[in-house]
């Protein structure tokens, strides 16, 4: 099945007429370093694009008395409509977001929950919803109008809640004290349901 899939969407792709319009664009966003392929009919204002994004970083946190060092991870692929009003630059769009981000924490240092000093270690994951609905507005140029153009976008990933395991070692804490952790981290991370996305790029249409 999996393989008839990738052979209708390479087929969907071949399939494309002649007369339509395509570009290639590179951009750096919210959702990390990432590579859009659009295509659009000649005869409409609507730009279907593909994309893939990817980045990674380290950082520290802090969730009630606990210090987390962190690894980002961005991983994401979207398919996504833009609309241009107007036959224009200016655009509408909405879409599905594959969401493979998550967050990786190791708790840093000594720490005290209700009251009690732990110098063991922590560690939490932190997952999102992987498909994730998209809604945006930008700038850029149309797939069907060739030539180099630069591109911005707007908008908000809705990722659901996060999800967060969070687990102890040994000098760590258990029981009441470990739902005690579990329970502020999740309360941090609460605001990140809706994701804010930041775009700007280059794209060619040919």
């Amino acid at each position: 099945m999996k393989k008839q899939i990738l052979f209708a969407a390479v087929m969907a792709v071949l399939s494309v007429p002649a007369f339509a319009g395509n570009d290639v664009d590179v951009h750096v966003s919210t959702l990390g370093y990432g590579l859009d392929v659009g295509f659009q009919a000649a005869d409409s204002s609507v730009v279907t694009r593909v994309g893939l994004n990817q980045f990674s970083k380290t950082y520290t946190t802090t969730s009630n008395s606990v210090n987390y060092e962190g690894k980002l991870k961005l991983s994401s692929a979207d398919l996504l409509l833009d609309w241009h009003l107007f036959n224009g630059v200016t655009h509408l769009t909405t879409g599905l977001v594959y969401n493979n981000n998550k967050v990786d924490l190791t708790s840093n240092g000594s720490y005290t929950i209700n009251g009690f000093l732990y110098t063991g270690t922590m560690n939490s994951t932190v997952t999102f919803n992987k498909v994730a609905p998209y809604l945006g507005f930008g700038w850029s140029g149309q797939a069907k109008n060739s030539g180099l153009s630069f591109k911005s976008d707007f908008g908000v990933l809705f990722q659901g809640k996060p999800k967060s395991t969070l687990t102890s070692g040994a000098g760590g804490p258990t029981g009441t004290d470990l739902a005690k952790a579990q329970s502020d981290l999740d309360d941090s991370l609460k605001n990140f349901r809706y994701y804010p996305v930041i775009s700007f790029g280059i794209g060619y249409a040919f």
